[in-house]
């Protein structure tokens, strides 16, 4: 029982995730294609918009709240805590895209499915203090 609450757990976490992706990704194609941003500026700006609304997504949708840290002190735990799987993600992007000029969704794609799992774990003991 307890790998199938783990298990809708996570998939509820991958949901909460789907705005933040639904934006980041024609945020993204506009700031790198239409206005010529480069790769790594614009997927920097498109990673902190992401990371905002996934922590809410997940605050209200996917953990047990608990009450011992303000919401706005969590995010900001959460912004620096993330920071380190996110600079992993746009290093590891800007590699791709930028050094081997790989297509730029695909590569954002992969990312996703890359870091998932790792920030799942770090939101779930931030969130729900375990």
């Amino acid at each position: 029982m307890h790998v199938l609450r783990r298990g809708v757990k996570v998939g509820k976490f991958l949901a909460a995730g789907l705005p933040g992706i639904a934006i980041a990704i024609p945020l993204n194609l506009f700031l790198a294609k239409s206005l010529h941003w480069s790769p790594w500026l614009a997927y920097a700006l498109v990673l902190l918009v992401q990371v905002s609304v996934n922590f809410f997504g997940c605050r209200w949708f996917v953990f047990q709240k608990t009450d011992t840290l303000s919401v706005w002190k969590q995010y900001l735990l959460f912004l620096n805590g993330i920071l380190i799987f996110r600079i992993g993600d746009w290093g590891l992007y800007s590699l791709l895209v930028g050094v081997c000029h790989l297509p730029i969704l695909p590569v954002q794609l992969g990312n996703v499915v890359i870091f998932a799992l790792m920030k799942f774990r770090f939101s779930e003991r931030l969130m729900e203090g375990q």
